[in-house]
């Protein structure tokens, strides 16, 4: 007989490989005068704020 598997023991199992992953959306003109926005999903290190990595990636 197959083992029942619970929604549980699969949420649990992903929990420990999670990272923080945040969306950063930036605005800016197009060639023809529109708004354009591009969206950038960026994992967030360990130990790190998130508002901190946003900081350093928009100074670049």
């Amino acid at each position: 007989m197959a083992k029942k598997q619970t929604f549980g023991d699969k949420t649990g199992k992903s929990s420990a490989k999670s990272k923080s992953m945040i969306k950063l959306v930036k605005a800016g003109k197009s060639d023809t005068g529109f708004l354009r926005f591009k969206e950038e999903i960026v994992a967030v290190p360990d130990g790190k704020n998130a508002d901190a990595v946003v900081k350093e990636l928009l100074s670049k």
